[in-house]
């Protein structure tokens, strides 16, 4: 079992979407190893490390590798005598509206491609380069759900999840004025590609409720939705992965 495993090891890195090259010559602090990012997607792409996945915080956030610079380079303590080694994940920054839609700016959300987490060990004085590279139409994957609601009343109205207030992306307030187009990022469990939405509800400023249509979200799809005078309408469903578009 255990050759079974050290064989399909380096195939598992393979599969990834990134290629590795080694220099033992360390500018740097000698009891650092530096890891240069390089960025050959098209994406701006955040890097985090040695992070629980399920649960991003900013702390374990490098930084940006963005398709201006091109390149990112970190120092880290080495982590050849420790048992877990280092991990890396990187989240690709894709746009799901533009500023146009939103009237304030561009929102950009996170996807990940599959298995696109980085195991590597890290040794004293050494320089690692990670190339990033843009992952295949089907490895894409998003890492919360979404909805787009728009406003057409003359009334003010926010969007509740649970009876969790939610605010809009690139918003500060959470009422939706009329007219208004907000967009909404739903939480989905981390193992699963669809999830059943049953308790999405609009209030108003007289505390009255109206709920969504129940509906199952998939990953990767944004849903929809119109306030009108006789409730909440479902209008569309529409791929938010560029790369099936």
């Amino acid at each position: 079992m255990v050759k079974k495993i050290i064989s399909i090891f380096p195939l598992l890195i393979l599969i990834i979407f990134l290629s590795c090259n080694f220099d033992s010559n360390n500018n740097g602090d000698p009891a650092l190893a530096r890891v240069t990012f390089i960025n050959h997607s098209t994406y701006d792409v955040d890097v985090f490390y040695n992070f629980n996945p399920q649960y991003i915080t900013e702390a374990a956030l490098v930084g940006t590798v963005d398709i201006m610079s091109r390149t990112l380079t970190a120092s880290f303590p080495a982590s050849q005598d420790t048992f877990l080694g280092d991990t890396f994940y990187l989240r690709f920054k894709i746009r799901l509206a533009n500023m146009f839609e939103t009237g304030t700016t561009n929102i950009l959300i996170h996807a990940e491609r599959t298995m696109s987490n980085i195991p590597i060990v890290l040794e004293i004085g050494h320089n690692y380069t990670l190339n990033i590279h843009d992952p295949p139409i089907d490895e894409l994957r998003f890492i919360n759900g979404y909805i787009r609601v728009q406003n057409i009343t003359t009334e003010l109205f926010w969007v509740e999840n649970h009876s969790t207030i939610l605010t809009p992306l690139a918003n500060e307030a959470a009422w939706l004025a009329p007219g208004q187009i907000g967009f909404f990022e739903l939480s989905l469990p981390p193992l699963a590609d669809s999830w059943p939405m049953e308790f999405l509800q609009i209030r108003d400023s007289q505390v009255n409720r109206t709920p969504f249509p129940a509906f199952t979200m998939e990953r990767g799809k944004l849903y929809w939705y119109e306030i009108n005078n006789t409730g909440i309408v479902p209008t569309q469903v529409t791929n938010i992965n560029p790369l099936a578009n």
